[in-house]
């Protein structure tokens, strides 16, 4: 999804799902009211149901543009074993990672410097959409090569922000 990189299985039975996430597994109740538009509801904990918006990617081909709470992200489906999964999957802890806006809004915060040492999941910068902050982290430990963007710039859904090594 995006820079990151998930393992996620499903397994239907009717409008029932098994989600399972970084090993995390979800049991949901899944509803298509609308083509692409899909609502799901949490069976064990009784949660709110979340709506999530499917639809073709226009920026690469064969992968999705996916909604949900308010948030935005491009993913791509991989069959398990697949090669280019795995080397996906591999890039996560090689290699330069490019930290990318998942919608579009206004830089509030650069959390980090060029040549600073990230640790994966550590909070790198902070843009703001639909009057929300939301705080992008490191997709992998590493090195800051290069930050591409300035507080106050704005940014697309999509656009380079900072290079980590």
């Amino acid at each position: 999804m995006g820079d990151r990189v998930r393992e996620v299985s499903l397994e239907r039975r009717g409008a029932r799902v098994v989600a399972r996430v970084d090993g995390r597994e979800y049991r949901l109740s899944v509803h298509e009211p609308q083509r692409g538009i899909y609502s799901l509801l949490p069976l064990e904990d009784g949660g709110p149901s979340v709506e999530v918006q499917v639809s073709p990617s226009h920026e690469t081909s064969g992968a999705y543009r996916v909604r949900v709470r308010g948030r935005s992200f491009e993913a791509s489906a991989e069959p398990a074993g697949s090669a280019r999964r795995d080397r996906v999957a591999g890039a996560a802890g090689e290699g330069r990672a490019l930290l990318r806006a998942v919608m579009p809004g206004r830089i509030v915060r650069i959390l980090v410097h060029a040549g600073e040492k990230v640790t994966r999941g550590q909070g790198i910068i902070v843009v703001e959409a639909m009057k929300m902050e939301n705080e992008l982290t490191a997709p992998k430990d590493g090195t800051v090569i290069e930050i591409r963007v300035a507080k106050a710039d704005r940014v697309e859904a999509g656009a380079p922000l900072v290079v980590i090594e």
